[in-house]
């Protein structure tokens, strides 16, 4: 990965040439507007604050994530991460869930990038921490770890998928949730 990063274009090892940072991908991604780099963007197109529960009002204050360099897959993982913390307020989870994951999937992606691994980090890293803590807190189904995983990596990859798709998903969150805390 070379070129200017933090403005204009960015060029890639593939060759080609994106014209959006990947901090301001990200910030879209996790604000659930458009990857489109052809048009800038209105007050019409954020997110409604006042909306957030307590874990998606920590996200929305996020500025950046280091370590990101790819525009697209800083875009993916921004979607993932929204879903994601939107799961963690429709479970119920006070902000500081949300606050530790995100701390972590900080320096998950830093170290990432540190090694310089021939790919970015994407949706599928943030969606496989994602299932990893889920696993452990809330039990290793394999069935249920299958379902969130793909229901996650089709909201991050599918900017057509919106925000209401994780009502399903919340409702097993919330079942897992008072099945393992019965018990």
């Amino acid at each position: 990965m070379f070129g200017r990063m933090g403005g204009a274009m960015i060029e890639r090892d593939d060759g080609r040439v994106s014209s959006i940072d990947p901090q301001e991908a990200f910030r879209r991604g996790i604000k659930g507007g458009e990857f489109a780099t052809d048009r800038g963007s209105g007050l019409a197109e954020e997110a409604a604050p006042f909306g957030a529960g307590a874990n998606e009002a920590v996200l929305l204050a996020l500025r950046r994530l280091p370590g990101l360099t790819d525009p697209q897959a800083a875009y993916e993982t921004g979607r993932a991460l929204r879903l994601i913390v939107r799961l963690f307020d429709q479970a119920g989870a006070p902000d500081r869930v949300g606050r530790q994951f995100i701390d972590n999937l900080a320096g998950a992606v830093v170290v990432d990038h540190m090694r310089r691994r021939s790919r970015p980090w994407g949706a599928a890293d943030t969606v496989d921490m994602f299932a990893e803590m889920y696993a452990r807190i809330l039990g290793s189904d394999p069935n249920d770890i299958g379902r969130i995983r793909r229901a996650v990596m089709d909201y991050a990859v599918s900017p057509q998928q919106r925000d209401h798709d994780g009502g399903r998903l919340g409702a097993l969150f919330r079942r897992r949730r008072a099945r393992n805390s019965a018990g």
